[in-house]
């Protein structure tokens, strides 16, 4: 109870418009990734270019704009920071070596190339998703770049930062968004983000095995409905909804499990068709 109370007290602010604070997920970080000063600073090791991907630590607003700065750059690797957003949560994402092309081939997540004389060691960029869905960035110089996205804005979603190429250092300054004559600032408290999701839940979410597989096929050949029904459990996770309808009809898989499945194998646990596309499927 004292320890909640702490907790809680760490994120009050002198205004009750505030935004909680932000800082980089502390357990979903590509493999070359280090974090310091309180999870704020993320570090990819410079020996390679890539394996830099990390997340927010909360999902973002619509229109909070995320701030960074490019602490520190190496001219050695070509490409800069990649930014942009996910409709998936970080312990739901499938850890890549890059966010372009590996995770932005699927609709659930978007970035763009962020340009290397922007990415200097001390420049400040901000980034948000705007309430159309369009993914903008703006630099300390006063430059601005919009890009549509496919993603569906009035879902949650989290900051993706993929610390690429020149860029080895960043640092989260905070995030702002303007609330109308007013100007919502984080939190400046460093503050551990708390997942309450349980860890086997995680693990079974994560792995789609090709035992679970071989059960979804034996299941579809006892459905003699050839007309691609509609499930309400997702046949993959069995704990979420089925919001999720493939290319080849089916709407059996909840939209994390829609990606891990078509990253991962590429067809449709149920009939096995290869997939093209998937669309969340609003009720």
């Amino acid at each position: 109870m004292t320890e909640k109370k702490k907790e809680k007290q760490k994120c009050v602010c002198h205004t009750p418009r505030s935004l909680k604070a932000i800082s980089f997920h502390s357990d979903v970080k590509g493999r070359l990734i280090s974090l310091s000063d309180g999870d704020r600073r993320v570090t990819r090791d410079a020996s390679s270019f890539c394996h830099g991907l990390t997340f927010s630590g909360r999902p973002v607003e619509r229109g909070e704009k995320v701030r960074l700065r490019v602490e520190r750059s190496d001219g050695h690797w070509h490409g800069a920071l990649r930014l942009g957003f996910a409709n998936v949560s970080p312990e739901q994402t499938p850890l890549a070596p890059l966010a372009i092309p590996d995770l932005t081939d699927s609709p659930l997540y978007a970035a763009v190339v962020v340009p290397e004389h922007i990415c200097r060691a001390g420049s400040e960029v901000h980034f948000w998703l705007k309430k159309n869905g369009s993914l903008r960035i703006r630099s300390s110089k006063g430059g601005t770049h919009t890009v549509p996205t496919t993603l569906n804005p009035a879902w949650p979603v989290w900051a993706m930062i993929d610390v690429y190429g020149q860029t080895t250092a960043v640092t989260m300054l905070g995030s702002k968004m303007k609330r109308w004559i007013l100007t919502s600032r984080s939190c400046p408290a460093r503050t551990h983000i708390k997942h309450t999701e349980k860890k086997e839940t995680l693990e079974r979410k994560k792995d789609v095995s090709m035992l679970g597989q071989r059960n979804l096929r034996n299941h579809h050949r006892e459905n003699t409905d050839h007309e691609a029904p509609d499930c309400e459990e997702c046949v993959v996770c069995y704990s979420d909804v089925a919001n999720c309808r493939l290319s080849c009809g089916h709407k059996c898989v909840c939209t994390p499990c829609a990606m891990r499945v078509h990253m991962m194998f590429g067809t449709c646990p149920l009939c096995r068709q290869p997939l093209g596309s998937f669309h969340p499927y609003d009720h």
